[in-house]
């Protein structure tokens, strides 16, 4: 994990077990130690998570390409009825105008899952050219 500030969810499920045979490997353990003393209460995975070696709750510590907005690709779409057709379609996946155009501005990531759902969608459509997400980074993806 880098040095510096990583945003952890609140929701998202840390590991105290520092003597755990995993936790060098391990997003949960990494991220109690970002957050460490600094609150008062968090979600924390349970010791019986552990079982014969192997945890149910493990969550490997890399990095993942991360998109970051899609507001490029609808430059590509020409017929009219697609450009809406698609917003539709996106809106309820993402679960709302107002998420979506934070999705579309890029003030939320995408996940590897999301962006492979909006690459399908696009070629569906018959959008294969140039379609592409209009930022990339490699980060840590918190997933539920």
């Amino acid at each position: 994990m880098k040095e510096g500030k990583i945003d952890i969810p609140e929701w998202w499920a840390v590991c105290q077990n520092g003597k755990c045979e995993l936790a060098d490997g391990c997003l949960r353990y990494k991220a109690f130690e970002r957050i460490g003393m600094t609150v008062d209460k968090w979600t924390c995975v349970m010791p019986g998570a552990m079982s014969n070696g192997e945890c149910r709750c493990f969550v490997k510590d890399e990095k993942v390409k991360i998109a970051r907005g899609f507001d490029n690709m609808f430059a590509h779409v020409k017929r009219r009825g697609d450009r809406s057709a698609l917003r539709n379609q996106l809106t309820d996946y993402l679960g709302s105008k107002g998420t979506y155009y934070r999705y579309k501005h890029g003030e939320r990531l995408l996940s590897p899952e999301q962006q492979q759902l909006i690459l399908n969608l696009f070629r569906r459509y018959g959008y294969t050219e140039n379609v592409d997400f209009d930022n990339f980074t490699f980060d840590y993806y918190f997933k539920r």
